[in-house]
């Protein structure tokens, strides 16, 4: 299905706008169209492509019966402890705002602004401000974590305005003994440090 409606009076819609399908050929339409940041548009895939395996037959047909709540608790249900409580609410988040999106464009592709304000305008979409390439930056950061096998064993840690380090492989029955043995070896390279200093 294009994305290419840009007429500002309502479209008239069929209930095979509403599949799954149309839906993941919006997101991947978007970006060409301008519609959505390159950056956002892949982020939402990517949790609707995970979410919407636990889709029910009527569901699939119909996206207007998927209750974002219900299908997180699903997939939740079925990935149990491997998959963070964080990585899950940014699938729902980014799912719920597909939704809302291609929805809004259904109605009325004239008029469509993204809920998330990352609609660009195509006569600036290759002249993006120092704000959205940082916002497109940070996103793709999140996508890299989100779609990596490892996942699940990350945790990003902001130590300055222009500096995350990543702690990975931590067990999920982590001890407060053993995070304090951890925290010594760092605490012993910050000294380290000053002392060199």
């Amino acid at each position: 299905m294009s994305t290419k409606k840009t007429e500002s009076t309502k479209q008239t819609t069929s209930a095979e706008d509403y599949t799954q399908e149309h839906l993941i050929n919006f997101l991947r339409g978007a970006t060409i169209e301008g519609l959505l940041n390159p950056a956002v548009a892949k982020s939402r895939l990517n949790a609707v492509e995970n979410l919407f395996v636990e889709l029910t037959d009527e569901e699939r047909k119909d996206l207007r019966l998927v209750d974002v709540d219900v299908l997180c608790s699903r997939f939740h249900k079925l990935h149990d402890s491997s998959i963070r409580p964080e990585v899950l609410e940014l699938y729902h988040k980014r799912t719920s705002a597909a939704l809302v999106d291609y929805f809004s464009w259904l109605d009325d592709p004239g008029s469509f602004f993204s809920i998330g304000g990352d609609t660009i305008r195509k006569d600036k979409r290759y002249k993006a401000s120092e704000k959205e390439v940082s916002f497109e930056q940070k996103a793709l950061e999140e996508i890299t974590l989100a779609t990596s096998e490892r996942a699940a064993d990350i945790f990003s840690i902001p130590l300055r305005e222009d500096k995350t380090v990543y702690v990975q492989n931590l067990p999920l029955d982590l001890t407060q003994k053993e995070a304090l043995k951890i925290a010594k070896v760092i605490q012993a390279l910050a000294q380290s440090q000053e002392s060199e200093a």
